[in-house]
């Protein structure tokens, strides 16, 4: 703990982001015969291109994402599904893995390693025990002889024929995540969860790929392969009492890749806009930034 304490405390942090700006490009780019995804690129168009990765799966971009980077310095480049935090974490860390030769610098935050046991933790009645209030209108929506696996629960009734089952599904699903996602809940987060668009298509695509496993080949595989790329300047930033992504799975990967700087924020929980965790954001992009002017 006392190394970690030093960690966090050995420069000043800046607690604003950077100022809001517009894209000068933006679209949908086709990735397969079916689906197109949302991009966006704002800053500085001849900058060090940083891609940011959203959260959910299936939580979406918005303009405040932005505000992380610099920039004047940073080409940003901001996709609609696939930086990274939390689920983006899991995506930043298996693309690495993947193309080692193609990241020159990570920045992970909330830490999602998508085991058996982080799903449990948050889906099977974990973390029920911190937010028992908003566990129970997720839990009593599915009959008491199904309760024994809530995804596959919910996946039964995301994926119903009636329209109305599908919606009440969503929204449940949904509101569990808003309201345990930050040390203190944040309500204009918790309206996200009421909105019945933004709900169903939230809730389907997260739960779509939890059933699946993430359709990755084992359930330690991103651990597994961390050793391709420890040569990679790394941060990790991770809110003690985060919730949704519990701070066991940063400290495995931290142990795994010690090479990594390792920032716990000892007051945060799991979004990226809380205070501590903003503000060791930027300062890792501001480490990334200098060490590629060098």
């Amino acid at each position: 703990m006392g190394q970690l304490q030093q960690q966090h405390q050995e420069q000043p942090l800046r607690k604003d982001l950077y100022p809001q700006t517009e894209p000068y490009d933006f679209g949908f780019l086709k990735v397969s015969g079916v689906h197109t995804i949302y991009y966006e690129q704002s800053g500085n168009p001849q900058g060090h291109p940083v891609v940011f990765l959203h959260g959910g799966p299936g939580a979406g971009t918005s303009p405040g994402n932005r505000r992380f980077f610099d920039p004047e310095f940073f080409r940003i480049v901001l996709f609609d599904q696939v930086f990274g935090g939390s689920w983006g974490s899991t995506l930043a860390l298996a693309y690495s893995e993947s193309h080692p030769d193609k990241v020159t610098g990570i920045v992970l935050r909330g830490i999602f390693l998508l085991r058996k046991k982080e799903l449990d933790w948050f889906y099977e009645g974990g973390a029920a025990a911190i937010f028992p209030d908003a566990w129970e209108p997720f839990r009593d929506f599915i009959p008491e002889d199904e309760r024994n696996c809530f995804i596959a629960a919910y996946s039964k009734r995301l994926t119903s024929s009636d329209a109305d089952v599908q919606a009440e599904a969503a929204k449940r699903w949904t509101m569990w995540e808003m309201m345990t996602a930050h040390l203190i809940q944040n309500h204009e987060n918790i309206k996200r969860g009421e909105d019945d668009k933004f709900s169903l298509a939230f809730a389907r695509i997260e739960n779509h790929y939890f059933v699946n496993k993430g359709f990755l080949p084992s359930d330690s595989h991103l651990l597994d392969n961390v050793d391709k790329i420890r040569h990679i300047k790394a941060f990790i930033v991770q809110g003690r009492y985060d919730v949704c992504c519990p701070m066991m799975s940063a400290w495995d990967l931290h142990k795994a890749w010690p090479e990594a700087e390792f920032k716990m924020v000892p007051d945060a929980g799991h979004s990226a806009n809380e205070v501590g965790v903003a503000a060791e954001l930027v300062s890792a992009n501001e480490k990334l930034k200098s060490m590629f002017t060098k």
